[in-house]
């Protein structure tokens, strides 16, 4: 299976991609940045009671009496921006967790958009380092990247406001000094941004194929080809170290210039200090109080220097986490956006589950109208073109035409996944739009061509269709559709554990397990696509069994080529008509 690259996105559009994502923190991104920052003026404060105490000692030769609630109020600092720098960093580590989370929700949401099952654009391998590496590297930026930028920016104009009045040359060398290392940071870190994404366009490649060797592990086997696909798996694994470790190298160069030019605009700072208290020019607890915030004014734009290479690493794994432009022929404005699992593919064990809504009853009447509705991939080349429908049921319908004239367009049409480019589709008078889609999803069952399947037992999979449902209820779906006959046949029956994409069982039985999920899921409108293309002809014939059972009681739209099928159907829709 080839690997699909993520999107390319540039720098720009990731870095605006990222910030815009702050907006889920809420307000703890804000509390983070405030509580930093009165941490950072309490250390303003801290240091000019410092340099009273020791100028006092000192030269003015105070006793420990009259200096000790001078001391006390230092204290009484230290302990105040300890809770504050605490509070700052639970605080970031709450935003960055809030972003993540929902990240991941939409990520995970997104994978049954415009497919019936995961979605086939990107392979799965590259999914999960998306939703698991990909996100996790969002962590540094949104915790510690841009609180520390706001702090970058604010703590060295307010420490500048108070050197200058009792210096102005050591206020001029500090102002001056200070854009070179945010330049020295964006020039290498041009080169770190790069490097990032190649790293991560191999980690891409990585989980890919690793994946794809332990799903394909038995036909490996099969072939004795385990040496040579270990021997890719290693040379990609090589290529991996080398991506990280040029990283580390662009690192840790930038950490020595960032740390080069803090010292030196330090020292320049004290050494001219030094002269002015020789000349008698700037009084010892001025001079004492310049000297400890100038460490303090660099340290900000350091420790974003820090924080910039997670500004890189965020900034190369965009591309993979940003919601996927459309391929070519997916029309940007028409497309539903992010939908739920379909009864086909269903729910997710992770700590974000994706869950249908609650179907209505199948014995609920439906009328469904399409008046004039056209559809385009590309402009001006319409898939459909003035179509119009009227489906009521219970009963079949069968959309029939050669492949390509939209059959498989007008189903996804038809369950929501896509909306017209023109005209209306009406279910019981309600125009489906995207304000309505929740609610017309309750409705419906939909099953690709290629049914989802979980690595789980069979009974399992076919609850799918109603989370919650009894073993009494499983067996009367599969029952019904005709698959208790494929059930018995299996090892240990409905406990049967389906492997990956359950392949242990052929392509009618998974089919016939997609349609009792769908009888399960006992909702009045079930929607089919090509269900036995690909099949054997014994095979077809329980297909259209089960497709039959369905029909007693729902509206069952099909798309199918079988001329039995077409039989079968009580309206047959030719869509070659409706094609421009």
């Amino acid at each position: 299976m080839p690997v699909t690259e993520p999107a390319v996105t540039t720098g720009a559009q990731d870095r605006r991609w990222l910030f815009s994502q702050a907006r889920s923190a809420g307000g703890s991104l804000a509390l983070a940045v405030g509580l930093g920052l009165s941490a950072g003026l309490l250390l303003i404060l801290q240091a000019s009671l410092l340099a009273r105490v020791v100028d006092g000692v000192v030269f003015a030769g105070e006793s420990w009496l009259q200096v000790q609630p001078l001391v006390a109020g230092i204290l009484l600092l230290v302990l105040s921006r300890a809770l504050l720098v605490g509070g700052a960093r639970w605080q970031a580590g709450l935003a960055a967790a809030k972003v993540k989370y929902e990240i991941r929700q939409r990520l995970l949401a997104n994978q049954g958009r415009l497919s019936g099952g995961p979605t086939d654009r990107r392979s799965t391998g590259a999914t999960v380092t998306a939703a698991v590496d990909g996100v996790e590297a969002l962590d540094g930026y949104y915790a510690g990247y841009l609180p520390q930028l706001a702090m970058a920016a604010l703590l060295p104009a307010a420490m500048l406001v108070f050197v200058f009045p009792l210096d102005w040359l050591s206020g001029l060398i500090l102002l001056l000094s200070a854009p070179f290392i945010p330049l020295f940071m964006v020039l290498i870190g041009r080169k770190a941004e790069q490097l990032s994404r190649e790293q991560w366009r191999q980690i891409n490649r990585l989980s890919h194929r690793f994946l794809d060797a332990i799903q394909g592990l038995t036909t490996i086997r099969l072939f004795n080809a385990g040496r040579r696909e270990a021997q890719m798996v290693t040379e990609i694994s090589e290529q991996y170290r080398e991506k990280t470790m040029a990283v580390l190298r662009v690192a840790f160069l930038s950490a020595l210039v960032l740390e080069f030019m803090a010292t030196v605009s330090v020292a320049v700072v004290a050494v001219l200090l030094g002269f002015r208290l020789l000349w008698n020019e700037l009084p010892f607890a001025s001079a004492f109080f310049i000297l400890l915030l100038a460490p303090e004014f660099y340290l900000p734009l350091r420790n974003l220097g820090t924080h910039f290479h997670a500004r890189q690493a965020a900034t190369a794994t965009a591309g993979l986490l940003q919601e996927e432009p459309p391929m070519a022929g997916e029309p940007v404005c028409q497309r539903a956006g992010p939908v739920p699992l379909p009864a086909s593919a269903t729910v997710s064990n992770t700590p974000f589950p994706l869950t249908m809504p609650p179907p209505s009853r199948a014995d609920l009447p439906m009328i469904i109208h399409c008046r004039g509705v056209s559809f385009a991939y590309e402009p001006g080349q319409p898939v459909l073109h003035d179509f119009n429908l009227t489906v009521t049921g219970p009963g079949l319908i069968c959309l029939a035409g050669k492949s390509g004239c939209g059959k498989s367009t007008l189903l996804k049409l038809l369950a929501g996944l896509l909306h017209p480019t023109a005209g209306q589709i009406t279910a019981n008078g309600t125009p489906l739009q995207a304000a309505t889609t929740p609610w017309w999803w309750q409705q419906l069952a939909y099953l690709p061509q290629t049914p989802y399947l979980l690595p789980a037992s069979v009974a399992a999979n076919i609850a799918l269709g109603r989370p919650g449902s009894g073993r009494t209820a499983v067996a009367e779906a599969a029952r019904q559709v005709g698959f208790d006959r494929e059930v018995q046949q299996l090892p240990a029956g409905y406990r049967t554990r389906l492997a990956e994409e359950g392949r242990q069982l052929s392509g009618g039985q998974r089919q016939l397990l997609a349609l009792a999920r769908a009888w399960l899921r006992n909702c009045p409108l079930v929607l089919l696509d090509e269900p036995g293309a690909g099949l054997d002809p014994a095979a077809r014939r329980r297909i259209r069994q089960g497709i039959v059972a369905l029909t007693s009681t729902r509206t069952v739209v099909i798309s199918s080529h079988d001329p039995a099928m077409v039989t079968l159907a009580a309206q047959v829709v030719n869509l070659d008509a409706h094609q421009r």
